[in-house]
This record gives C-alpha cells, structure tokens and sequence, in this order.
C-alpha cells in the first residue's frame, strides 16, 4: 500500500469515527427524550408542561448527523471497503431513524401545544414512536459493537482528544432576532410597570433582570434565576384570567402564555397559547407568536 493511500485511510478512519461517536452520543441524547416523552406526555401541571416542551431542546441535532455520515465517502480500496462498509451502512441506518424519531417528537410537543379538540392524531403518533424507539435501541446497539470490531483492524477509527476540541461556531442569543424582540417588550413592559408602582424593591428586581438579560444576551451563564410572571382579569363572567409567565434559568430562558377559564357548570379549565424558548447557545424554537401584548 502507497504512503499516500495510507494516509487517506487513516483520515477517513478519523473521520467516520468522529461522526460514529457523534451518532452514538445522539441517539443515546434521544432515547432519553423519547422515555422523558412517554412519561411527561399529558403533564398534569404547569411545572410539567415546561419540562414537557423543553423536551424538544434536548434532541440532538439528527438531520446534521445523517448529513455528516452521508458526506464520507469511502476511499476506493477493496479490502478496506468490505471492513468499514457494514460500520459506516449501520451508523447510517441508525441517523436515518434518528431523524424520523425527531420530527415526529416535534409534531407530537407541537400539536400538543396548540388548540385541538381530542388526541387521536397524538396517539397516532405515540404508536409510532414505540416501535421506531426500539429499532433504533437495538441499532444502536448493533452499531456500538461493530465499531469496538471495527476498531480492532482500523486503530485509527477510536476518537482521540484532539478530535473533539474543534472550536464550533457559537450563536450568541443576544444575535437572534426573536430574543432582540422579547427583551425589547419585556424591558418596555417593565418600565411601564414600575412607572406605575413605584417601589424600590420593584426596581432592583428590573435591574436584576437587566442584568440577567444582558449576561444571557452575550452567551454568559447568568448568576441568578428568576421566576416571575404577570396576571390579569379579561372578563367577569365567565371568569377568564391571562397570565405571561417568566421562567429565567441559568441554561434556558422561557415565556409561557395562558389562563384559566372559570364557569358554573364546568368549573376550572386552564390552558396554554404559546411557549417560547431560547437556550444558551442560541437555540430557539416553538411557537413564534411572542408578539403578544403584556399587561
């Protein structure tokens, strides 16, 4: 075998075991979400409503694995195809379930969020997500042992430090334009509020908030969590109240909007809008409808 040969070898080696190991972590990332879904599914509070919409935040990114794993290309050596095809066909299988897992988990949390009469279509869905949960279990399985074999033969596959130091691109939140437009409404009903409520305390809770809001703005974790929310009568009867819910954690930042519905004859019926997320690392998504007005 030529020097230059070897080399493409061992580069491609490091290459597809980096996306291996990528695709390990991830669908074990999303079998985790997938039990965290089976069990918050119909959260009985709004504690769990947030944990159970933050669920989507904590899949990995499966369509970026499949594309990593598609985009290597085997070097044209007889011997060394027939030893890494069945790894490299395998770790595609399991990021082709991947995705598919992803984007039903997504319709799911979705349609769970929005108005919907009945269920049937999340069931559906759920059914679904059983059996592609076990596929990509077992798949995953099959491919974390054909790479320990694979390894064997080509050393070069194991991933060493240095290949996961990479810088990535970092996306700062204060950069993405729905964060840039909660802040701005917050910050102004803010203001109008303590306009109207003059208190001291009231305005070192804006200043704090400030604060935070810039330290996450900047991709710095913040000091301090907040939890807050606003509450307002619509209507007497039947008896409605809104509220704008506030919930700053050191990772995630996140506003909720609903109310509660009060009537004679059904009593208390409570219900959610939108949820709007944002992480750290600039990731936003769900319900973009955060241009509500705030009391």
């Amino acid at each position: 075998m030529s020097q230059g040969n070897q080399k493409n070898l061992v580069q491609f080696c490091l290459e597809l075991g980096s996306v291996v190991n990528e695709i390990l972590d991830g669908s074990d990332e999303l079998l985790s979400a997938l039990e965290e879904l089976f069990d918050l599914y119909q959260p009985r509070s709004r504690e769990e409503a947030k944990d159970f919409y933050d669920i989507r935040f904590k899949l990995p990114d499966s369509v970026g694995l499949l594309c990593g794993i598609q985009q290597i290309i085997i070097p044209d050596d007889d011997e060394f195809y027939d030893s890494v095809a069945p790894l490299s066909d395998t770790a595609l299988d399991v990021a082709q379930r991947m995705v598919s897992a992803s984007v039903i988990i997504n319709d799911i949390i979705t349609m769970y969020f929005e108005p919907h009469e009945y269920d049937m279509y999340i069931h559906l869905y759920l059914a679904m997500l059983e059996p592609i949960s076990n596929n990509i279990s077992y798949m995953r399985s099959k491919l974390e042992e054909l790479y320990k074999e694979t390894s064997k033969k080509w050393p070069d596959l194991i991933v060493s430090d240095y290949d996961t130091d990479q810088e990535e691109d970092l996306v700062l939140p204060g950069d993405v334009e729905s964060f840039q437009i909660m802040r701005d409404i917050l910050v102004k009903t803010f203001m109008e509020y303590t306009k109207e409520h003059e208190s001291e305390r009231i305005s070192e809770f804006f200043m704090a908030i400030q604060d935070y809001l810039e330290a996450f703005a900047n991709g710095v974790e913040p000091e301090q969590e907040f939890d807050f929310g606003f509450v307002y009568k619509t209507r007497d009867y039947p008896h409605e109240v809104r509220y704008v819910d506030f919930h700053f954690e050191l990772g995630v930042l996140q506003v909720s909007s609903g109310g509660t519905v009060f009537t004679e004859y059904i009593g208390s019926d409570s219900y959610t809008d939108w949820i709007y997320s944002i992480g750290l690392n600039g990731r936003d998504e769900g319900n973009y409808d955060y241009q509500c007005k705030f009391p």
